[in-house]
């Protein structure tokens, strides 16, 4: 493999960049300086040259020269790198495959490097979730810049973030409005059923009431012609009105 770091470490001075990045989010309140850099290659004269850039740009740097050692420092401590920068080509583990693991398990930022700039390679490490491909001999300024892919990426999830948190807003909103349109709709149907019983239970009343005021109507049988006669022949009908005798003669019949 063509290492390419055969250049001179020049001296470098401090980022002039700055960002200040929300508290809690496992970055250095003077971010970029301190920047959590977990270093891997396995040829000992690159990461070498590459820590003392990164030192340079007053990173912290972790180095490793085994892909499966990165991933145990990663695994271990999830929340203690930033950012990743990884060689492809080494005889433990792919850097693809170490890219994989990585965007799994801790969505870290990857960077690939290599000395292969061929257009399908540098294709792969991108589509495999790689946020940068460095050609070696790496140069300073693409170093000095890593930063940005950090703060890239946690805009990303305070985006993400908001927008769970709005349309979980908006739920709780609407399934409010939701169950006040329900107890309102409820209220209404129950007093409308309420104030159907009430009437009907008031149109009930009303026809005992009248059932109960109403006389039977008088059936005019011979018998009771008879009797009438009976009485107007004994009593005599110049002494009273025929309608008032009528009335006394049959005082539980009248209508």
């Amino acid at each position: 493999m063509n290492l390419g770091c055969g250049q001179a470490v020049e001296s470098m001075s401090m980022p002039s960049s700055s960002v200040s990045c929300k508290s809690g989010d496992g970055v250095s309140d003077q971010f970029p300086v301190g920047l959590r850099v977990l270093l891997v290659d396995d040829d000992p004269t690159c990461l070498l040259i590459l820590e003392k850039m990164l030192r340079n740009c007053l990173y912290e740097v972790t180095k490793c020269n085994r892909a499966e050692i990165a991933l145990s420092l990663l695994r271990e401590n999830r929340n203690g790198f930033d950012i990743v920068i990884s060689d492809v080509h080494m005889p433990d583990m792919d850097g693809f495959k170490l890219l994989e693991y990585v965007g799994l398990e801790m969505d870290l930022p990857v960077i690939m490097m290599s000395a292969d700039d061929g257009k399908n390679v540098v294709m792969k490490g991108i589509t495999h979730g790689a946020c940068d491909y460095l050609i070696k001999p790496v140069r300073i300024e693409a170093l000095r810049n890593i930063w940005q892919h950090v703060v890239r990426k946690k805009r990303h999830e305070w985006k993400d973030a908001e927008q769970v948190g709005s349309v979980e807003d908006g739920e709780r909103q609407q399934k409010l409005a939701e169950d006040a349109d329900y107890s309102s709709s409820a209220n209404e149907s129950n007093w409308r059923n309420s104030k159907r019983r009430r009437d009907e239970e008031e149109d009930a009343e009303e026809r005992d009431d009248t059932c109960t005021m109403k006389k039977p109507r008088v059936v005019w049988s011979v018998e009771l012609h008879q009797q009438f006669v009976a009485a107007v022949n004994q009593l005599g009908i110049d002494s009273m009105d025929l309608y008032q005798l009528f009335l006394i003669v049959f005082p539980f019949h009248s209508a």
